[in-house]
């Protein structure tokens, strides 16, 4: 069973990675035909700006996994001195972050619902924006997949540490 898991979660990084090369790469080439085509033809497509700036969100909201999983992001604890301190703060924003993800989450879904039931559209593309509503939906559950295993890590760091010590 743990092997299982360590595929998927293998073929999940591979995805991962490989989703944020080919949605960067896709944008840049919709951008750079619509820059030649605006320059030497004097034309101009609104399709080509607005699946542009769907593949965008995508990049970006994959770019959000891929820091959440490599655990690299902006984050904050210079107050807490000592590894104790660290090891607690650690946890503390970790436990909130999740939270905020599962919140996110919740609501990514009910934004997809709606999306889905009410069968928007985009207004020149004419794609169903469900596939773009439901980037929040699937990149907030990675998201709070590798904030989940982040956290079991720093709750098992702060236990060994208060243990090795005999506080707990």
């Amino acid at each position: 069973m743990n092997a299982f898991f360590r595929k998927l979660y293998g073929l999940l990084t591979f995805i991962e990675n490989n989703g944020r090369i080919v949605t960067i790469m896709a944008m840049t080439a919709i951008i750079f035909i619509q820059v030649i085509a605006r320059i030497v033809f004097k034309w101009s497509s609104p399709a080509m700006e607005e699946a542009a700036r769907f593949i965008m969100i995508w990049s970006i909201f994959i770019g959000a996994v891929v820091s959440t999983r490599e655990d690299n992001h902006i984050r904050m604890g210079g107050f807490a001195r000592t590894p104790k301190s660290r090891a607690v703060f650690n946890v503390i924003a970790k436990l909130v972050t999740l939270l905020f993800l599962c919140v996110f989450v919740k609501w990514s879904f009910d934004y997809a619902l709606h999306s889905h039931t009410r069968k928007m559209s985009s207004i020149v593309l004419n794609v169903p924006l469900i596939v773009v509503h439901s980037c929040f939906l699937i990149t907030g559950l990675l998201m709070t997949l590798h904030t989940f295993i982040h956290f079991i890590q720093k709750v098992k760091t702060a236990w060994n540490l208060f243990a090795r010590e005999g506080e707990i």
